[in-house]
């Protein structure tokens, strides 16, 4: 475990390596809040988390977010305290009632329906590349395929172009409002294994692929990336 440190506040962010934590720490610098960074390392061979991670909550997952004494878990709830208590006047709040709806909603839908569909194809593409005995391949491929084309691949195309139409119709190159939301925020995730693993190609999804560019060109996000690249051991690629 390492440590870092933007002029430490209270504020500390439990930071795994290639992981989901890593769209909390692109927030943290949208709202340019100190905070201290604990960075966790996956182990090289299984990939599975630091166990350290369960000092700091029972369920040794990340992202967690300590705030002083308060102990914030799960990407969608840490990306609404930290808007709601940091995020002051910029454009991360809603500005409308209806625009609030829309981003709480976008924060349940991605964890709840859009990632597991994604997830799924990471997993399945992983037993294909998978080290095995070579008589074993064929069926792990075989199981893995049929996954794919029952379940994930469909759904993920539902998915996408539901998205894809949703960011089109808004016309801001934003999913909520004229600007960068907490929707914008927990999408990016899911929409990077999209592009990987679910056919988001610029062909096929225009809108989504200038997004995913536009977002990972901002300033804030690059500066997370550059934090990121310090302490990445061990590559998943997205």
């Amino acid at each position: 475990m390492a440590q870092t440190e933007s002029e430490s506040s209270g504020l500390v962010l439990h930071w795994l390596e290639n992981s989901r934590s890593h769209r909390i720490l692109w927030l943290l610098e949208e709202i340019k809040v100190p905070y201290t960074l604990k960075v966790y390392k996956r182990n090289p061979k299984t990939f599975l988390a630091d166990p350290a991670l369960r000092q700091v909550h029972p369920l040794g997952k990340s992202p967690v977010l300590t705030d002083g004494d308060k102990v914030i878990a799960e990407s969608a709830l840490i990306i609404e305290y930290l808007i709601s208590k940091y995020g002051g006047t910029s454009c991360l709040v809603p500005k409308t009632t209806e625009d609030q709806e829309t981003v709480k909603y976008y924060l349940h839908y991605t964890e709840a329906s859009l990632h597991p569909d994604m997830l799924l194809l990471f997993i399945t593409n992983s037993v294909r590349h998978a080290p095995m005995p070579f008589f074993i391949r064929p069926i792990a491929r075989k199981i893995a395929n049929s996954m794919d084309s029952a379940f994930a691949a469909p759904d993920a195309t539902k998915q996408l172009d539901y998205l894809e139409s949703n960011l089109e119709q808004n016309g801001t190159g934003y999913f909520v409002g004229d600007g960068l939301t907490g929707a914008d925020i927990i999408l990016i995730f899911p929409l990077q294994l999209a592009r990987s693993r679910a056919g988001l190609t610029k062909e096929a999804y225009p809108h989504l692929w200038k997004w995913l560019e536009d977002m990972q060109s901002r300033d804030a996000y690059v500066r997370a990336d550059k934090k990121a690249a310090e302490h990445v051991s061990v590559g998943i690629k997205l």
